[in-house]
């Protein structure tokens, strides 16, 4: 496995333990980024969206997708800039940016191994 694909697979990980975690422990995870305790069933449809995804991020790093491996760090910043945008514009509060800092560490790791490899 390449080392651009080991950046994928990692966040392959991080996002079945987001998923798994906002979907069966959504109040513990949102007291972990700051924010209060819902009953909303919304925070489980993303989890399950979330599974989803981390399904095409492991797939993609086992068949070494390059493809997929560019789009995805583009796709990542875009998320860490729309959630920063919501809190900039006041539509969601400040701590929204944290949940977005995982996405923008992930993408910037995999677009220098993409350059090096």
């Amino acid at each position: 496995m390449s080392k651009t694909a080991k950046t994928i697979m990692a966040y392959g990980i991080y996002a079945i333990g987001a998923g798994l975690g906002f979907l069966f422990m959504p109040n513990f995870c949102l007291n972990l980024f700051g924010f209060e305790a819902t009953s909303e069933h919304w925070i489980r449809i993303v989890a399950i969206l979330t599974l989803g995804i981390a399904y095409y991020y492991i797939s993609s790093a086992k068949a070494g997708d390059k493809h997929f491996f560019d789009i995805s760090w583009k796709g990542r910043i875009w998320f860490f800039s729309a959630s920063s945008m919501l809190a900039v514009f006041d539509v969601a509060p400040w701590n929204i940016i944290l949940i977005g800092v995982v996405d923008l560490i992930t993408a910037l790791w995999t677009a220098y191994t993409l350059k090096n490899e």
